[in-house]
């Protein structure tokens, strides 16, 4: 069995965040096939495989659910196409071979963890803080285009916003009041706030609105759900106090969905120093980046801040319908994760 052909039994279950539960008959099968020791599903439904006993544990985390939506799972040559090639089955399924194939000595245990609902609020990750799993080591698995070790994502908040007024005909609108007008100024205003153009800066976007109940009738209600991205040198407190100001200006109300905060680790840490080595080992270049989304990183470094996130796939083509990634690259993040494993080891006996 190669990677690839892990993948494509992953990329074969539809598995959108909520219905990870899918793949069990799967990971079962992975895990005897792979030579794991144990596999254990978690109350949250993560999937946990572990190898070795000891007490200093290195966790690599990729995440199985996907966005909604299927893509034919079809391998063409070197490219294998599917829903969730690139974020994150791809990286997930590079982690799973490569934790079957690397050393673990004496004293270590490795845990390769599918995670659920990385796309929805993170229950999975977060089912690891307050159950008291421990981890000295943590690599992630998101698509960083194989080379790139990823030290920090932004946060996130998203929200809805409301407005409501009293409608009229669409004959005469200047008699009446439209609340989607209303609802439309106000988000234009917070784009002009949150209208960053690059990692540094906040950015906005506007995933869902909806308005009205009649063609020729203003609309009473609308509302729209909007997310908000902002690096490590914004608050979010600083965010909130603004779309504050915003719906307080255009009488509109707002309720939070979810907050995700910022979080940067350090090129000093382990993890990264072990990603950086272990591309050197492939002859590759590494690279340092910034990711403007967020992940299970934002919740995980709370275990440890060793570490980072790399895996292959071009992340532009995440939550797409273009998803696909090339066999020689899993293959790459394959010995690229086990030598980081192997070096994460080496550190530690070196610390000793």
């Amino acid at each position: 069995m190669d990677v690839a052909d892990v993948l494509l039994e992953l990329l074969r279950v539809y598995s959108p965040s909520g219905s990870e539960s899918n793949l069990e008959p799967v990971m079962r099968r992975l895990r005897q096939e792979l030579g794991y020791d144990e596999l254990t599903i978690d109350s949250a439904g993560n999937y946990l495989f572990s190898r070795g006993s000891g007490d200093r544990v290195i966790l690599l985390a990729g995440h199985v659910d996907t966005i909604p939506g299927e893509i034919e799972a079809v391998r063409r040559g070197d490219v294998i196409r599917g829903r969730g090639a690139v974020d994150a089955k791809g990286p997930f399924a590079a982690m799973l071979f490569a934790g079957s194939k690397a050393r673990i000595g004496q004293g270590y245990k490795l845990v390769v963890g599918g995670l659920v609902d990385e796309e929805g609020e993170g229950s999975g990750a977060k089912e690891l803080l307050e159950s008291g799993f421990k981890a000295d080591h943590i690599v992630i698995g998101e698509p960083t285009g194989t080379t790139g070790v990823a030290i920090s994502y932004r946060g996130s908040l998203t929200f809805t916003i409301y407005a409501t007024a009293r409608g009229g005909h669409s004959s005469a609108p200047y008699m009446g009041e439209s609340a989607l007008e209303r609802l439309l100024d106000a988000i234009n205003t917070l784009r002009s706030i949150f209208n960053g153009r690059s990692y540094d800066e906040p950015t906005s976007a506007v995933t869902m609105i909806s308005a009205g109940d009649w063609p020729t009738k203003l609309p009473e209600r609308a509302e729209a759900v909007v997310n908000v991205r902002f690096p490590p040198s914004v608050e979010t407190r600083s965010v909130i106090e603004r779309i504050e100001t915003v719906c307080s200006l255009y009488n509109c109300s707002f309720s939070i969905r979810d907050v995700t905060e910022p979080f940067e680790t350090s090129l000093s840490q382990p993890v990264p120093r072990a990603l950086i080595r272990a591309i050197l080992k492939t002859g590759k270049r590494p690279r340092v980046v910034k990711k403007t989304g967020s992940s299970d990183m934002n919740v995980l470094w709370k275990l440890t801040r060793s570490i980072a996130a790399c895996g292959p796939g071009n992340s532009l083509l995440a939550h797409t319908n273009e998803e696909e990634v090339s066999v020689d690259d899993l293959r790459t993040a394959c010995s690229v994760y086990i030598g980081a494993v192997e070096e994460l080891q080496s550190m530690g006996r070196r610390a000793t």
